[in-house]
């Protein structure tokens, strides 16, 4: 999970979410500011972690 600065505030993006928005980042030139693996982080766009919990 990396943690993006952007012009509308900073985003947790997952690697397939970064993937498919990887022209945006581009374009509106986001700067990853961190990079954690955490299990109790979420993407900001499709809620989902980096890391699955098995109960």
């Amino acid at each position: 999970m990396k943690l993006w600065v952007t012009p509308k505030g900073d985003k947790w993006l997952c690697n397939e979410c970064q993937k498919e928005l990887q022209e945006v980042i581009e374009q509106e030139k986001w700067r990853a500011a961190l990079e954690k693996f955490e299990p109790m982080l979420r993407c900001s766009e499709c809620n989902h972690g980096d890391v699955e919990i098995f109960d």
